[in-house]
């Protein structure tokens, strides 16, 4: 499959205005107080930036009409750029901004949200994949073909491909699996993560049980795979 040429463009056509700070602009993307990054969250349904951002706009604390600079959304969260991008570009498809010719991100309120976006290159790029996902052309638990094969297949930018499989990613369609043995970017498995959800919940409960303290979880945690991996390979010997 090969994409139009205008998809050698830019991916942050549409956000670099977003970058400059705007005379009479709401400030409360920039002058607010900065939200620390909480350590381990990465990207996913549950990064913090598109939480509080998607709560504001919700609730009316981002009022409708208002315009933020990509710029103080991205200080306020301390968050890198491509991140900054990807969180909005989420936001702006679930029609709650708008990045149609402001120089900034423009709250929406429910009587003036427009329809999906389908017009840059990481727009075509995210649709084409998120069809393969739906389609399972790539496979629930498969790992992601390399960023570099796609962005010569799209004849765009791996800049591009990233920015779309953060966007995938943030949508929870994508994870980030660093501890695989081969680490990289894989498909959803809607089954795994509910066992792991299970896992994760039944693990906070024995912890509060047991009187271990946020500090101690790293090194119990550790201990305690130990103790399992050893179990499983003696278990597997017995057979």
């Amino acid at each position: 499959m090969r994409a139009s040429s205008t998809m050698r463009r830019s991916t942050g056509t549409a956000l670099s205005a977003a970058d400059r700070d705007m005379p009479g602009a709401d400030r409360a993307g920039s002058g607010t107080q900065q939200i620390p990054r909480a350590r381990g969250m990465g990207a996913g349904p549950d990064q913090p930036m598109l939480l509080t951002l998607r709560e504001e706009l919700r609730s009316g604390v981002w009022r409708p009409g208002t315009v933020r600079t990509q710029t103080g959304l991205r200080v306020r969260f301390g968050e890198a750029h491509l991140m900054t991008t990807a969180v909005i570009r989420v936001l702006r498809d679930e029609g709650l901004v708008a990045l149609d010719g402001f120089p900034g991100v423009r709250a929406l309120g429910p009587a003036d949200r427009p329809p999906r976006s389908t017009g840059t290159a990481t727009d075509l790029v995210v649709q084409a994949i998120r069809k393969r996902l739906t389609d399972h052309t790539y496979q629930p638990g498969h790992r992601m073909p390399p960023q570099q094969s796609l962005a010569v297949e799209f004849d765009t930018s791996r800049t591009t491909i990233q920015l779309a499989f953060l966007q995938l990613t943030l949508e929870g369609l994508l994870r980030r699996h660093q501890a695989a043995e081969t680490p990289g970017t894989y498909v959803l498995d809607p089954s795994r993560q509910a066992r792991e959800a299970l896992l994760l919940a039944d693990l906070q409960v024995a912890m509060r049980r047991g009187g271990w303290t946020r500090a101690e979880y790293p090194d119990v945690v550790e201990r305690a795979l130990h103790v399992l991996i050893g179990s499983a390979a003696r278990a597997g010997a017995e057979l």
